[in-house]
């Protein structure tokens, strides 16, 4: 399966937290997983110009992350990473938008959001169809 850059890219970032605030004994562990995921992903959609367009635009109409700050090992998300992961999203949505792909996810609220306003502004996105989504939850059958 085809993923964006952008989410290799937030999984990546993920495991470099980890890393850094991991007890030495799971390092290992942790950086094993992390090439694996790299080798899993060797082949990601990019982030060309028009896919830029698209998470501009979207930006445009959506500058403030709809989700609260996560909470990861008892650190509470800092407004900078919660900007970072906001704009990750919305690449991460503007890639599927563009590929024409269904966008697989894990968070409702935040990728909802996005479909919702691209879906109420199609003059924003003249050539692109409705964002797709699909719950994880739903293909495991959760």
């Amino acid at each position: 399966m085809s993923v964006s850059a952008i989410t290799v890219m937030e999984r990546l970032r993920g495991f470099a937290l980890r890393l850094e605030r991991a007890a030495s004994g799971e390092r290992a562990s942790l950086a094993l997983t992390r090439q694996a995921y790299i080798d899993t992903h060797a082949e990601a959609w990019p982030v060309d110009a028009v896919v830029a367009a698209a998470a501009a635009q979207l930006s445009v109409l959506l500058p403030h992350p709809p989700s609260p700050p996560n909470r990861a090992h008892r650190i509470v998300e800092s407004r900078q990473e919660r900007l970072v992961r906001w704009r990750c999203d919305i690449m991460i949505a503007a890639t599927a938008l563009v590929a024409g792909m269904p966008l697989v996810h894990h968070n409702p609220r935040v990728f909802e959001t996005i479909r919702m306003a691209i879906a109420t502004s199609p003059e924003r996105f003249p050539t692109l169809g409705p964002l797709n989504l699909v719950s994880v939850l739903r293909l495991t059958g959760a």
